[in-house]
């Protein structure tokens, strides 16, 4: 039993808690260009009417003759809301057995999370630079995951969802090379810089709402269970074409590979047992490695006339490498056979891969104007159904799905625009509506209780619930600049 209460203490999904900040699969974002949001960023690697096609495609600076730059920021504005049934149950050890044995029940009791998933605003910036006619460099600067979601502290279930999030940066320098105006291939490394926190606690005012004190008669103290920080640089690379079809069709692919950042930082805690017989950690070194998968873009540009465009988009993200989250506490090593903290295993993610279609036109009133409109149909990344071997263990129903990635199949409703000041100058507006439908979640958590109650004891809790509303509007706006 101890085994499985340190299995799940770090409780729910860590660092990979989070579609919830972004609204795209998994954690993915796609937001790297105002443009892009307002064609649902169909073609976003194909188009090239900014810089900021760097950040899809290095090959992408092969279409500008001159030193073109394009800077933006997008503002998230997600709402996650959830609902459902919650019930305690404080366990013991029979002595005899080593087997479970329930001392005191309460529940269910009904608890609402609304609005529960942060704000964010995601920066872009890219630098064309043509060298000669065969040769140009590039230089993109975005973000292609993150997350932030943040539930109230007398939230029933913090210990299962708090805070959780995280922050990567992009910095992607590049070359290109064209052939005869037609073709065009590109190569970029990137470097990633990668920052997450997550936090867990329990409860604030547990027992004055649920009537679950402790032997003594007080009240269960709002305990940190776990607070983890850690960052980590890793490096990847992206490989990119460009086929110049006619003059009024283009085709772009572009492949980016995987990045396994290995977070290293501190965990503190009030309420895991230590290795020292004791309760609780303190700045204890921990590493985490974050599988994050490789994409597969494919764009069509066709312009039909002086007037109509239209862009198709498709892409590929192999979520299938994100199976779980495991956890390393080097000065936590308890002499025992598997180690509980080494690895700890905390969560089981199986996350499959998924495409994400897309399709925009745009129409071109006059010169000075671009008027955008789009629709993406982005398939999320978490399985549907129960997580058989957690169902077996816990022996309730546990989905795979989670309160912390509540994520879903989800649609886009976009439009935008450019308006062009002259050929140096022009400004980019975007615009986009998102929505999942609802899904079931059911989970659970352990927390031991040792200290508190007595030795061999846990608190476990279940919920039985799930999203009852999904969605996001955002809206960016970005410069461009040809020298």
């Amino acid at each position: 039993m101890k085994k499985k209460l340190l299995r799940r203490a770090v409780l729910a999904a860590a660092i990979s808690t989070a579609s919830s900040g972004t609204m795209a699969a998994g954690f993915y974002l796609q937001e790297t260009n105002p443009a892009g949001l307002g064609r649902a960023f169909a073609a976003e690697n194909t188009i090239g009417d900014n810089a900021a096609i760097l950040n899809r495609n290095p090959a992408g600076s092969a279409l500008f003759d001159r030193i073109s730059l394009s800077a933006g920021v997008t503002y998230v504005n997600p709402e996650i809301d959830a609902a459902g049934d919650i019930d305690f149950t404080v366990v013991g050890t029979n002595p005899i057995t080593g087997q479970p044995v329930p001392l005191a029940q309460v529940g269910p009791f009904r608890d609402t999370a609304n609005d529960y998933a942060s704000d964010a605003f995601v920066p872009d910036f890219a630098l064309a630079v043509p060298f000669d006619d065969c040769w140009s460099f590039g230089l993109g600067m975005f973000t292609d995951y993150g997350l932030e979601t943040d539930f109230e502290p007398d939230w029933l279930v913090t210990h299962i969802a708090d805070k959780t999030e995280l922050l990567t940066v992009n910095i992607a320098p590049s070359v290109a090379y064209n052939f005869n105006d037609q073709f065009s291939i590109g190569l970029a490394v990137n470097f990633m810089y990668a920052d997450a926190t997550l936090k867990t606690k329990v409860p604030r005012n547990l027992s004055e709402q649920t009537g679950l004190f402790l032997p003594d008669g007080s009240g269960i103290p709002e305990l940190s269970i776990l607070d983890l920080d850690g960052d980590d640089w890793d490096v990847g690379w992206t490989l990119g074409a460009l086929w110049q079809i006619n003059e009024n069709s283009r085709f772009g692919i572009s492949y980016h590979s995987e990045l396994d950042p290995k977070l290293e930082g501190d965990v503190n805690s009030q309420a895991l047992p230590n290795n020292m017989g004791g309760v609780g950690l303190r700045n204890a070194s921990a590493n985490l490695t974050l599988d994050l998968p490789d994409t597969l873009e494919l764009g069509f540009y066709h312009r039909f006339n002086s007037q109509w465009g239209l862009a198709l988009g498709a892409m590929w993200t192999d979520w299938d490498d994100f199976e779980r989250l495991e956890g390393f506490i080097p000065s936590q090593k308890f002499g025992v056979d598997p180690e509980p903290y080494n690895p700890l295993l905390i969560k089981e993610e199986n996350f499959e891969s998924g495409m994400r279609y897309s399709v925009a036109g745009e129409y071109y009133p006059c010169e000075e104007v671009t008027l955008r409109i789009g629709y993406a149909y982005d398939e999320g990344a978490a399985r549907d159904g129960l997580f058989d071997e957690e169902t077996a263990s816990f022996g309730r129903p546990i989905t795979w799905r989670t309160l912390s990635i509540p994520d879903t199949d989800r649609q886009w409703v976009t439009f935008g625009g450019t308006y062009k000041f002259s050929d140096e100058l022009s400004v980019d507006g975007g615009f986009a509506y998102l929505w999942g439908d609802d899904e079931t979640i059911q989970e659970g958590s352990v927390i031991p209780t040792d200290s508190l109650v007595g030795p061999g004891t846990a608190l476990v809790t279940y919920f039985d619930g799930g999203t009852t509303n999904i969605e996001a509007w955002l809206a960016g706006v970005s410069v461009n600049y040809n020298f």
